[in-house]
């Protein structure tokens, strides 16, 4: 490449450097689209933030490097579940457990800044493979090839509770360590953590659905938010995204409540399976 010449501005310089090391944007908005528009459909209609989806075909499909795949992603997810959000409260307010979902929130902001840390600084292979393995055990139960348990701390969800506290706190912290670290919302451990750890969220899937997309709102604006200043998230190509992607989260949430709780779990489940085939498969970036 010719020497960028001394008279050259910094902004200029920087944006040649970008053009030179960046895929075109323009060729890659199409396939980029279909990627948002699929996984914000799942994401509000399973409550898992839609990064297990999108991250991975933003690789394959819209050449996108994995580190930057992972801030885009959170990006465009933010706007996703903020009108997924808005026609849950229209749709049915009432299956949004709030003290559960502001428990999760709080331990998951923290579990963003872990997360972000540790995407810039540390290999991940150790926690990625317990993740993996967290992964496998939560699909093949909701699934139903192991046969359903009783909820490991009890039926109804005590807000007041130390236990429910440290419990929920904790999971929320590691979910915020998942969002950031690997761009998947955190929604795949918010959801499953509700469901086998209490027996109302067993029973009502639509809850801990909705419940998720709570937790995840102000978790994905801040793990974006700290991806962007890295430069991991491509501005443009998530413009592009976004309006379509919104669309789609609307129907997510209807189709949530027109498809049975059963065949929610299953879907579920495939979903964290391929997750899980993902995550073990992947190769530091």
């Amino acid at each position: 490449m010719a020497a960028v010449p001394v008279s050259m501005r910094r902004p200029e310089r920087r944006l040649l450097l970008r053009n030179v090391n960046q895929p075109d944007t323009q060729s890659r908005t199409g396939p980029a689209i279909l990627i948002a528009c699929v996984a914000s459909l799942l994401s509000t209609m399973l409550g898992i933030g839609g990064g297990v989806v999108m991250v991975p075909l933003l690789t394959l499909f819209a050449r996108t490097p994995i580190k930057r795949a992972a801030g885009t992603s959170l990006a465009v997810i933010f706007p996703v579940i903020s009108v997924g959000l808005v026609v849950q409260l229209i749709k049915a307010p009432g299956d949004i457990h709030w003290p559960a979902a502001l428990l999760l929130a709080a331990g998951g902001l923290s579990g963003a800044y872990i997360g972000r840390w540790l995407n810039e600084r540390l290999p991940e292979r150790v926690f990625r493979y317990a993740f993996c393995a967290v992964l496998l055990v939560v699909a093949v139960r909701l699934i139903g090839v192991l046969p359903q348990t009783e909820p490991f701390l009890r039926g109804e969800l005590q807000p007041v509770n130390p236990l429910d506290i440290a419990y929920l706190a904790g999971m929320g912290l590691f979910a915020g360590i998942v969002a950031a670290l690997f761009g998947l919302g955190g929604g795949v451990v918010a959801v499953p953590a509700l469901a086998l750890a209490y027996g109302y969220f067993q029973q009502q899937f639509t809850a801990a659905r909705a419940t998720s997309l709570a937790m995840i709102l102000p978790t994905s604006l801040l793990s974006a938010w700290l991806h962007w200043r890295k430069g991991n998230v491509e501005v443009r190509l998530v413009k592009r995204m976004a309006p379509f992607a919104v669309v789609f989260a609307v129907l997510g949430v209807l189709l949530a409540y027109a498809v049975p709780a059963d065949a929610l779990k299953v879907t579920f489940g495939v979903v964290l399976l391929a997750a899980t085939a993902r995550l073990a498969l992947q190769k530091k970036s």
